[in-house]
């Protein structure tokens, strides 16, 4: 054969060699890849895909949420009936007497009290479910705002308070919802989960006791530095409920509260009463603020 004829087959198969090794290592790398490798790395990359998933997880979440609050609102209900199975209890023997019982091996307080003047109904309800509402009647207030809104009455909320320790403040994220029952009759409803919110202990979990079907919601808050860096303290609602109703000369307000403030392992039963007793008696300021039959707008309040 030709010597020129050599070369050229030669050259033709180290080609069609060259062409079977890629064909291989092409199969062999779509093997070893997971089926839907392709499509995360797509998601990825592509900005409408990934809006897509975020509204898909948020509409998940949404859903869940719901859920959530349906039983919270049933608790609040069943919470709210009478207080033959609650104990007494005041602070220095001063009125008013507030209500506790054990649920799941936790405090829930109870303190029912009116606000004159039935006008006052829808700014009591805007006042509560301001983010910012509760510096109007708690002076440890620090702030609040909703980092995730599902829709006008559901979301995600942050509150801050100070704490008796100096330069530690505290903080938590809930699940919120108001739940207008009728003209007359409103619940506003906190209830924490163990939220991934980037606190710097990462391996703290929490379990919530009373609203169980929380304990399965798990939603991503972006935090601020302060929260990412442990300068504060993060305690959690077991459980909150404000419900608001007009009546004929009054505004009737049932509050009802169990938080978990994280307190050591052992840390006596009353003592930890007596701190959530009077964080709940603080919601008795509202009187003051809706002081007389005097019909208080919220905007008078903001200007002030």
């Amino acid at each position: 054969m030709n010597k020129g004829y050599i070369k050229i087959a030669l050259a033709l198969l180290s080609v069609a060699s060259y062409m079977q090794n890629i064909a291989f290592a092409r199969d062999m790398i779509s093997f070893d890849k997971p089926p839907n490798e392709k499509d995360k790395y797509q998601l990825y990359f592509d900005p409408v895909a990934a809006k897509k998933a975020h509204e898909a997880r948020i509409a998940k979440e949404h859903k869940q949420a719901e859920g959530i609050m349906t039983e919270a609102l049933a608790l609040a209900k069943k919470f709210a009936k009478h207080t033959k199975d609650y104990e007494p209890f005041s602070i220095d023997g001063e009125e008013p007497t507030i209500y506790f019982k054990r649920v799941n091996d936790t405090d829930i307080g109870k303190l029912e009290f009116t606000i004159p003047n039935p006008n006052n109904y829808a700014d009591l309800v805007n006042m509560l479910w301001d983010p910012n509402g509760q510096k109007y009647f708690d002076i440890s207030f620090m702030g609040g705002y909703y980092p995730e809104m599902y829709n006008e009455n559901l979301g995600i909320v942050q509150h801050r308070y100070a704490s008796p320790v100096k330069n530690w403040p505290m903080f938590y994220h809930a699940l919120a919802k108001k739940a207008e029952l009728s003209e007359d009759k409103t619940v506003i409803l906190l209830v924490s989960s163990n939220i991934d919110d980037c606190y710097y202990d990462f391996n703290k979990e929490y379990t919530n006791p009373i609203v169980k079907s929380a304990n399965t919601y798990r939603p991503y808050v972006d935090s601020e530095d302060d929260i990412r860096n442990g300068r504060l303290f993060k305690i959690y609602v077991n459980f909150v409920a404000f419900i608001i109703e007009k009546e004929a000369d009054c505004v009737k307000i049932t509050y009802i509260s169990s938080l978990n403030l994280d307190l050591a392992p052992g840390y006596p039963n009353h003592i930890a009463r007596n701190i959530l007793a009077k964080r709940i008696l603080k919601a008795t300021k509202l009187k003051d603020i809706f002081q007389g039959n005097k019909n208080i707008s919220m905007w008078n309040l903001k200007k002030n």
